[in-house]
């Protein structure tokens, strides 16, 4: 990456573009992979949820003495976890969901499920993770009638175990250099493993699994739709992981600015980075989805501005939808989660 003079553009302007394309072998390397999803069986261990939060309580999510007053409904945030109503907090079993992936090391999420559960199969929900590694307790998509696992891959909250190996090097440029070895196609495992691990629990309904998630969560569901055919449906909001041609040619804010940081610091190691990219990038998987695909940008949205977001939704032929949200960054939409349950009651 060379060193930017005084005529480099201002912020939002456009740079020289980087050559990141579909590589030749996509399809080859991808089918390697998905050798080793079919070839290893998840040993799931499912154990009680404990946590210093005082909102979760065991196995149950049951804290309701420090919910604050409000006078306007707007001010309600559904993200935090006081706001949800006492029945539905009762009803709802979370759990913590390990297992070992292909090469040992521990990943896993939040199993959540109704309590009333027991006899019948759910259909299903995977919430993959955001870059910073958040969980969350998806209460309306249980009340709803749903499973879902909160899953967080290698590196991330429940998969942080035995990583230290790979600090202070950022997330998103670990081995990046080497697409066998970079990060993210151990990551995609985790979450293709993730399907096959809760495909086997007794009160899940294998034939009606969906996936979700934010931002890189968003990203990985993508991903991991368009390499497993059987999922039914998914919903990704302001997805990241998109168009990292666009992102590398302007001025854009987060995560993306490791990959050029990198590149600035070992620029022999540049084209290498970028090659392993294009197998990472999900417009590389656009044309491989089938399922119903519901997206979201937000219009202010400096971390996947919405071009990158919207060349990622024309190059997909599936049936979809793109909510352009007014006014919004890149942050969580409560508009957003009612319309991806009512996508999910439909295609689901």
């Amino acid at each position: 990456m060379k060193p930017r003079d005084s005529s480099h553009p201002k912020q939002g302007e456009e740079q020289p573009m980087q050559p990141i394309t579909k590589p030749n072998d996509f399809q080859e390397y991808w089918q390697a992979v998905l050798r080793i999803v079919d070839d290893y069986a998840p040993d799931v261990s499912i154990t009680r949820w404990e946590n210093e939060d005082p909102h979760y309580e065991g196995e149950y999510i049951i804290d309701r003495r420090t919910v604050p007053e409000v006078s306007n409904p707007e001010d309600i945030n559904p993200f935090d976890f006081r706001w949800w109503d006492h029945t539905i907090l009762t009803g709802l079993t979370v759990q913590k969901l390990l297992f070992p992936s292909f090469d040992g090391h521990e990943v896993g999420g939040l199993l959540q499920y109704p309590r009333s559960s027991s006899t019948r199969k759910l259909p299903t929900i995977v919430h993959f993770t955001g870059y910073g590694g958040e969980l969350m307790v998806d209460a309306d998509f249980v009340s709803a009638g749903y499973a879902v696992l909160n899953f967080s891959h290698r590196g991330m909250y429940l998969g942080r175990k035995n990583f230290d190996r790979y600090t202070p090097v950022p997330l998103l440029v670990r081995d990046i250099e080497d697409k066998e070895r970079y990060v993210y196609r151990s990551i995609v495992i985790d979450c293709l493993l993730a399907i096959k691990a809760l495909s086997s629990l007794e009160f899940v309904d294998p034939r009606r699994i969906a996936v979700m998630g934010m931002s890189q969560g968003a990203g990985l569901s993508v991903m991991t739709a368009a390499l497993n055919p059987r999922i039914k449906a998914l919903a990704a909001d302001v997805p990241w992981l998109t168009h990292f041609a666009y992102q590398l040619s302007h001025d854009v804010e987060g995560p993306y600015n490791e990959i050029k940081e990198f590149c600035r610091r070992f620029p022999e190691k540049e084209a290498a980075a970028l090659e392993t990219l294009g197998y990472f990038d999900t417009l590389s998987f656009a044309d491989r989805l089938d399922q119903p695909v519901l997206m979201s940008l937000g219009l202010e949205d400096s971390v996947c501005p919405p071009p990158s977001v919207r060349t990622l939704f024309q190059a997909i032929h599936a049936i979809k939808a793109l909510l352009e949200i007014p006014g919004m960054g890149h942050e969580r939409s409560t508009i957003w989660r009612y319309l991806t349950q009512k996508w999910f009651d439909f295609y689901v």
